[in-house]
C-alpha cells in the first residue's frame, strides 16, 4: 500500500492564510515531485480537509498536486460553526485560495473538485466569477436536497434567516426529532470526529437551498469543462438533479457518471478507489 513520505507531512501540519481581515482559513496540501496539474478540493457540509487524505494520496501517485481547504465555519478555519451571512462569502474565500495557489504554482493548470456543499460552491463560483479554472469535478453537488421539508418548517427557516440569521441548530441534539419528521435519514449522523460539525445556522440553510436553485437558473453562465458524479442511491442529494444539471449545460465538454448501489459518501465509502480512478483519468485527459 502507498506510504506517505515523511517530507510530505504538510498534510498533517497544514497551513493558514487570511482570506480577508476577519477570516483565517486552514488548508492542507500534498505535492508530488513531478506535478502535472493541481486539484483543489472543496469539502461538503460538516466535513473538513483532513477527511480526504486517501484521495490526496491517490492523486499524489498520479503526479497531481492536491490542495484542500476547510471552509469558513468548518474544520480548523475561523468563523461561526456552520454559518455564512451570504453564499458569496464562500465564493470570496475560494477566489482568495485559488489566487494563493496560482501564485505558488503559476505554471500548472488548476481544477476544482467539490463534494456536496462544495459542489454547489464550485458551480456558483463558475457562474459568478471570471475564472482561469481548467475544469471542475462535481461530486454529488447539493443542487436539490433529497429531504422532505414541511412547508411550515421551510417558512420558519426563511423568517429566522431574516430576523436572527445566526441562530443555530445542533443536528446531533435534534437528530431523532428530525428523523421522525423525515428531515434526515435515520442513519445520516454517525460518530463525529473532533473537527466535524453538525451545527448550522438558519441563514446557512436558506443560502444553501437558494444557491442550489440559482445553479439551475444560471445554467448558461457555467462554461467550464465538467465531470458530474453521483450515487444512484444518494439519500441526501437527488441524483436526478445532478443528471438534469449536466444534461441542460451548454458546455460541449461534459460528462456524467451515476454509480449504482452508491450513496452520498462517494469519495469515502468502500468503492472510493473506483471513483478516484474516474476523477484522475478525467483530469489527466484535460491537461
Amino acid at each position: 500500500k502507498f506510504v506517505l513520505p515523511q517530507q510530505l507531512s504538510t498534510w498533517e501540519i497544514g497551513n493558514r492564510f487570511r482570506a480577508n481581515s476577519n477570516t483565517e482559513l486552514f488548508y492542507r496540501s500534498l505535492l508530488p515531485m513531478n506535478v502535472q496539474l493541481i486539484l483543489v478540493m472543496i469539502h461538503g457540509a460538516g466535513q473538513h480537509s483532513g477527511q480526504f487524505s486517501d484521495l490526496g494520496r491517490y492523486c499524489l501517485q498520479h503526479h497531481i498536486a492536491f490542495y484542500a481547504m476547510d471552509l469558513r465555519g468548518f474544520g480548523q478555519s475561523t468563523g461561526q460553526r456552520g454559518h455564512v451571512n451570504s453564499f458569496d462569502e464562500y465564493l470570496d474565500d475560494l477566489e482568495a485560495f485559488l489566487q494563493l495557489i496560482g501564485k505558488l504554482h503559476p505554471q500548472f493548470p488548476l481544477f476544482l473538485l467539490g463534494h456536496s456543499l462544495g459542489g454547489t460552491i464550485a458551480i456558483r463560483y463558475g457562474q459568478e466569477r471570471k475564472t482561469f479554472i481548467r475544469g471542475a469535478v462535481l461530486s454529488a453537488p447539493a443542487l436539490r436536497i433529497n429531504l422532505q421539508i414541511p412547508k411550515y418548517i421551510d417558512h420558519a427557516s426563511h423568517v429566522l434567516s431574516r430576523i436572527t440569521p445566526r441562530l443555530s441548530v445542533d443536528l446531533n441534539k435534534w437528530h431523532h426529532v428530525l428523523a421522525k419528521l423525515s428531515l434526515l435519514p435515520s442513519s445520516s449522523l454517525k460518530e463525529m470526529d473532533p473537527l466535524s460539525t453538525n451545527q448550522y445556522s438558519a441563514r446557512w440553510f436558506t443560502e444553501l437551498l437558494s444557491n442550489g436553485s440559482r445553479s439551475f437558473s444560471k445554467l448558461n453562465d457555467f462554461q467550464i469543462s465538467v465531470l458530474c458524479l453521483c450515487g444512484e442511491d444518494d439519500s441526501l442529494v437527488d441524483p436526478a438533479s445532478v443528471q438534469e444539471f449536466h444534461d441542460f449545460l451548454q458546455v460541449k465538454d461534459k460528462k456524467c457518471i451515476l454509480f449504482p448501489h452508491s450513496n452520498h459518501r462517494l469519495l469515502q465509502d468502500n468503492k472510493k478507489e473506483l471513483v478516484y480512478k474516474h476523477i484522475v483519468n478525467w483530469l489527466l485527459e484535460h491537461v
